[in-house]
């Protein structure tokens, strides 16, 4: 028994840390596939909410529901081509199961029009 004992006392003494949630970004193509132009505007606009992109969460899907992104447990979701399913609204931030949610055209179809309305949208979500 002393050696049970002992066994567990070295067991799981490592430190558990706690991420903090993080704002997701889902798009419809991996990094890889996007152009460079496409990433810089991705970047450009994460800069332009005061975050970095190193402090949000990028994902790959095509289609999600709330439900798919429960493990992530994100503060904030922008979707760009990725349709959230059950919703049909763009460009605008509403909130989906209690969580702040704005989906848009994928980044090779954003034009100007877009990129403005986009924009607004962000703006309501993050405040600035």
């Amino acid at each position: 028994m002393s050696q049970a004992a002992s066994i567990e006392t070295y067991l799981y003494q490592e430190d558990l840390y706690s991420l903090p949630p993080r704002v997701l970004v889902i798009v419809s193509d991996p990094w890889e596939k996007l152009t460079e132009a496409e990433q810089t505007t991705l970047t450009k606009m994460i800069t332009a909410l005061r975050l970095n992109i190193a402090t949000v969460q990028i994902i790959t899907r095509t289609a999600f529901t709330m439900a798919d992104l429960a493990a992530y447990a994100p503060t904030k979701v922008i979707a760009l081509g990725a349709t959230l399913q059950g919703s049909n609204r763009l460009y605008e931030s509403f909130t989906q199961d209690g969580l702040p949610v704005v989906v848009a055209d994928a980044l090779p179809r954003l034009d100007d029009l877009k990129k403005k309305n986009l924009w607004l949208a962000l703006r309501q979500m993050f405040g600035v």
